[in-house]
C-alpha cells in the first residue's frame, strides 16, 4: 500500500511539471492595427521560471491577410512557436511558420479572422528570465510595403531614363547622331528591371482590404503615388523602346533592301501610333524612311530587269502602299508605274494559274472518269472548256506596257500561248469523243465488245477512253471466269481446262494491257482452283474407294487397276507456273500411289485378316487369298502387314523356331474346285537353335479331326517332302496314336538340320473340301531307347 501511494505521489509531481501556466496580460492583447505594444502584467514584465512552461492567448485578426509580428529581446533563453490548436502539448503540434525576412530580429506569423484564437507557446525556459516582448497586428500589405518601400522607390529612381534624345530628337538632334543599339540595350535592362517592380508591387496590392481603397492611409497614398510614377516611366520606356529598337533595325539595314523591308511592319506599327510621339520625333522618324523609300523603285527595276521565269513576284510593295500614306508621305510617278506594273503582272499570273487549275480540273473530270459516260458527258466538257478558251487573261495589261521588254514578261507571254494551245488541243479530242461516244454505247448495249474495239483502234489519241470502257473488259473477264467456275463445280475438269487455256489466249479487250494483270492474276487463281479440285477431288475419290472395297475378297487385282488410283484429270496446259503445278500433279501421283500400295492393302489387310482369324471356317479361303492378292501389291514396310500375308500364303514356309512348342500353321487349297476336291499345302521351315553341329529332330504333326479321322487306316498326306526330297515310309514316317482330342500327330524323322540353309518341310494332301485347315507342327529331338 506504501508502495503505491508513492508511486501516485511521483506521477502527480511528474503531471504538475508538464503543466502549461498561460500568461494573461494587462492590459490585454488588442488586434487593432497599430505600433508596437509590450506584453506587461500591471506595467511589469512577467516573470518565467526555469524549466516552466507557459503559453500566451492572442485574439484572431480583425481582417484576413495580416500579421501578428513579436520582438523578444531575450529569445536566445527560451524556445517557443505560435500555433493555432493547443491542447497543453498533447497531440500533435502544427507551428505557424515564421515568414520574418529578420528572423533574428523580430517574428512575423501570418494570421487571418477565421480562427478563434492563436496560442504562444513557450515550451523551454533556459534560466530564469523576464519576458521582455512586443507585439503587433498589422496588415500583411502594409508591413511588406513599408520594409520595401526605400528599395522600391530606390529601384525606380534607378532604372529611369533620360527624356533628353527623346525631346531633341529631330530639333537638335539627328538620329543618326545616337547610338539606337547603346540605348535598347539599356532601355530593356531598366524596363525588364521595372517590370519586376510592377510585378512586386501587384502582388501587394491583391492583399489589400477592401477598406483601405481611397483612404489617406499614409503607406496607401505612398504606394499609389510609387505606383503612377513607375506606370509612367514604363510607358515612356516601352515607348522609348520601340523607337530604338526601330531607327536600329533600320541602320543594320542599311545597304541590303531586302533586310529593310522585314522592317517595314515595325514602321507601320509605329506610324499606327504616331499620336502616341512627339511631333518631333515621329517626323525625324519619317526623315529617315522617306531615305530608303527613295532606294526602292530602282532597287526593284533593277531585279525585275534580271527575273527569268514566269512566276509571281514577291515585293514589299503592298505593305509600302500601306506605310506611305502613315507616314504623311506621297507617291512619286516612278512608285506608281513599277507598283501598278507589279500588281498587274502577279493578276496576271494569278490568272493564268487559276485558268490552269480549272483546265486541269476538266482535264482530270473528262479522263480519269472510271466508268461508261452517258451520250451527253463530253458535250458538257466542251462547253465548259470552250468557255474557259474564251476567258482567258491577256498580256497587254497597260501596267505590263513599261516593262514589255522584260524577260519575265515575255516568259508570261509564253507561258499564256501554252495554255491556250493545250486547251485547243484537248478541245478538238473532246469534240471528237463528244460524237464517237453515242456510236459506243449503243454497241455496248449490243455486247458488241469487238465493234467497240474496232471504234477505239481508229482513233488511237482517244486514249481516256480506254478506262472509261474498261467495264467491258471487266465483264468479258467475269464471263469466262464463271463458265471455268462452273465447269470445275461440276467436276467438268475438260471443259475447265479448255476454257482456261480460251481465256489465257483471248486478247480481244478494249484496254487490253490495263486488263492484263488482272486477267493474269485471275487465270492464275483459276489454274490454282482447277490443279486444287484436281487434287482434291482425286485423293477423295481414292479414299471413298478404298473405304468401300476395304473388305472385297475377290477381285482383288481388278481394284489396284481401278481409275480411282489416278487423277481424275491430267492437266495439259499451265497457263503460269507450269514447273509447280506439274510438281503439285506428280505430287498427286505419288500420293495416290500411296494409297493404293500402302494405305490401302494396309487396311484391307488388318480389316480382313482380323475377320479371318476371328472365323477361318466363314470363307476363310477367300479372305486369304485375298490378303495374299493385296499383299503382291503392298510397298509398305510395316513388319506386322508382311507376317498376316506370310501367314496367308501356302507358299511361303512359316518359320519353326522353337523345339517342343506346337505353331499354328494353316493349310490352304492350292486349287479351286469350291464343290470338289482340292490340294492342300503347307510348308514349314525349319530353323531350331542347337549345339550340335548337325542336329536332329522329329517332327509331330497334329492333324485337325477332319483329318485324323481315317489317317489311322490310310494314308492321309498325298506327298511330304524335306529340302526337294520325297519322304518315304523307310525315313521313319509314321502314325502315331490318336491323343486326347481324338486327334491324330503324324511323326515325320529323324530329319538332319543343316545349319547354313533353309530347312524346308512341305506337305501336300488332298481332301473333297475347299476350305482351312489349322495344323499344328512341333519338332523336337529323338527319344534313343536303350537295350
Amino acid at each position: 500500500m506504501k508502495k503505491l501511494l508513492t508511486i501516485s505521489l511521483i506521477s502527480m509531481l511528474l503531471y504538475g511539471c508538464a503543466a502549461y501556466k498561460e500568461l494573461k496580460p494587462k492590459p490585454e492583447i488588442n488586434p487593432v492595427e497599430n505600433g508596437y505594444i509590450e506584453i506587461l502584467k500591471d506595467a511589469k514584465q512577467f516573470q518565467l521560471k526555469k524549466d516552466k512552461k507557459y503559453f500566451i492567448v492572442f485574439p484572431p485578426s480583425m481582417q484576413p491577410n495580416f500579421y501578428l509580428i513579436l520582438k523578444i529581446k531575450n529569445r536566445d533563453q527560451l524556445n517557443y512557436y505560435l500555433t493555432e490548436v493547443f491542447d497543453q502539448g498533447k497531440g500533435r503540434v502544427i507551428e505557424i511558420p515564421d515568414e520574418s525576412p529578420e528572423p533574428g530580429v523580430e517574428n512575423v506569423y501570418p494570421i487571418s479572422n477565421d480562427v478563434p484564437r492563436y496560442y504562444f507557446v513557450i515550451d523551454l525556459v533556459k534560466s530564469d528570465v523576464l519576458l521582455e516582448m512586443e507585439y503587433r497586428y498589422t496588415a500583411r500589405w502594409r508591413y511588406t510595403f513599408e520594409r520595401e518601400y526605400a528599395s522600391f522607390s530606390r529601384t525606380l529612381a534607378q532604372n529611369s531614363i533620360s527624356h533628353e534624345f527623346y525631346e531633341k530628337l529631330g530639333v537638335s538632334v539627328k538620329a543618326d547622331e545616337v547610338d539606337w543599339q547603346k540605348e535598347a540595350d539599356q532601355v530593356s535592362q531598366k524596363l525588364k528591371a521595372l517590370t519586376e517592380l510592377s510585378s512586386r508591387l501587384k502582388k501587394i496590392e491583391e492583399i489589400f482590404p477592401p477598406n483601405i481603397l481611397n483612404t489617406t492611409d499614409e503607406s496607401y497614398q505612398n504606394y499609389l503615388t510609387l505606383k503612377e510614377t513607375l506606370e509612367a516611366e514604363v510607358a515612356f520606356q516601352k515607348k522609348y523602346q520601340q523607337l530604338a529598337h526601330l531607327l536600329n533595325e533600320e541602320r543594320q539595314t542599311r545597304g541590303d533592301m531586302e533586310a529593310f523591308f522585314g522592317v517595314i511592319p515595325a514602321f507601320i506599327d509605329f506610324f499606327e501610333q504616331k499620336e502616341n510621339f512627339s511631333k518631333n520625333v515621329w517626323m525625324a522618324v519619317r526623315d529617315v524612311l522617306k531615305k530608303r523609300i527613295d532606294q526602292v523603285v530602282p532597287y526593284y527595276e533593277q531585279r525585275l530587269a534580271q527575273k527569268n521565269d514566269a512566276k509571281a513576284i514577291k515585293s514589299a510593295i503592298p505593305q509600302l502602299q500601306s506605310l506611305i500614306p502613315l507616314a504623311g508621305l506621297t507617291f512619286d510617278e516612278k512608285f506608281k508605274q513599277l507598283a501598278a506594273f507589279i500588281e498587274g503582272y502577279n493578276q496576271t499570273v494569278d490568272q493564268i494559274w487559276t485558268a490552269k487549275k480549272k483546265f486541269q480540273t476538266i482535264v482530270n473530270q473528262a479522263e480519269k472518269k472510271k466508268t461508261m459516260p452517258d451520250n451527253m458527258f463530253f458535250s458538257e466538257i466542251v462547253t465548259r472548256l470552250s468557255k474557259l478558251q474564251y476567258t482567258l487573261p491577256r498580256v497587254n495589261h497597260p501596267a505590263l506596257r513599261p516593262y514589255a521588254h522584260y524577260q519575265c514578261v515575255k516568259l508570261l507571254q509564253k507561258e499564256l500561248q501554252k495554255l491556250a494551245a493545250q486547251i485547243k488541243i484537248k478541245l478538238d479530242k473532246y469534240r471528237r469523243a463528244d460524237s464517237i461516244v453515242p456510236k459506243i454505247n449503243v454497241m455496248r448495249d449490243q455486247n458488241n465488245i469487238r465493234g467497240v474495239l474496232g471504234l477505239l483502234k481508229k482513233n488511237p489519241d482517244l486514249d481516256f477512253l480506254y478506262p472509261m470502257y474498261r467495264e467491258l473488259d471487266e465483264r468479258s473477264l467475269k464471263s469466262q471466269a464463271n463458265s471455268i467456275r462452273k465447269a470445275l463445280s461440276l467436276g467438268d475438269f475438260t471443259a475447265a481446262e479448255l476454257t482456261l487455256k480460251s481465256l489465257y489466249n483471248d486478247k480481244n479487250f478494249v484496254d487490253y494491257q490495263s486488263i492484263l494483270p488482272k486477267k493474269k492474276k485471275v487465270l492464275a487463281n483459276l489454274q490454282d482452283s482447277l490443279i486444287t479440285a484436281i487434287v482434291t477431288q482425286s485423293r477423295q475419290r481414292a479414299l471413298k474407294f478404298i473405304e468401300e472395297n476395304v473388305t472385297t475378297l475377290q477381285g482383288i487385282d481388278d481394284l489396284y487397276n481401278n481409275p480411282a488410283f489416278y487423277p481424275v484429270h491430267e492437266p495439259t496446259f499451265y497457263a503460269y507456273q507450269k514447273a509447280q503445278n506439274q510438281q503439285k500433279i506428280k505430287a498427286l501421283h505419288a500420293e495416290l500411289n500411296r494409297l493404293k500400295t500402302v494405305v490401302f492393302p494396309e487396311m484391307a489387310i488388318k480389316k480382313i485378316y482380323a475377320q479371318f482369324i476371328a472365323d477361318p471356317d466363314q470363307n476363310g479361303v477367300l479372305k486369304a487369298r485375298a490378303i495374299v492378292a493385296h499383299g503382291k501389291y503392298y510397298k509398305g514396310t510395316d513388319s506386322s502387314i508382311k507376317n498376316r500375308i506370310a501367314e496367308c500364303d501356302p507358299n511361303i514356309p512359316k518359320l519353326l523356331n522353337k523345339p517342343k512348342d506346337y505353331r499354328r500353321i494353316f493349310a490352304l487349297p492350292v486349287t479351286s474346285n469350291s464343290a470338289g476336291v482340292n490340294e492342300f499345302l503347307f510348308k514349314v521351315n525349319l530353323r531350331i537353335p542347337s549345339p550340335a553341329q548337325y542336329p536332329i529332330f522329329d517332327v509331330y504333326i497334329k492333324l485337325p479331326k477332319e483329318l485324323a479321322q481315317t489317317a489311322a487306316n490310310a494314308q492321309w498326306y498325298k506327298s511330304i517332302r524335306f529340302n526337294g526330297k520325297e519322304l518315304k515310309n523307310e525315313d521313319r514316317f509314321t502314325i502315331v496314336a490318336p491323343g486326347p482330342e481324338n486327334n491324330y500327330e503324324c511323326q515325320v524323322g529323324p530329319l538332319q538340320i543343316i545349319k547354313t540353309s533353309n530347312n524346308i518341310l512341305e506337305v501336300r494332301f488332298t481332301k473333297k473340301a475347299f476350305k482351312v485347315y489349322q495344323i499344328s507342327v512341333m519338332a523336337q529331338k529323338p527319344i534313343i531307347k536303350k537295350h
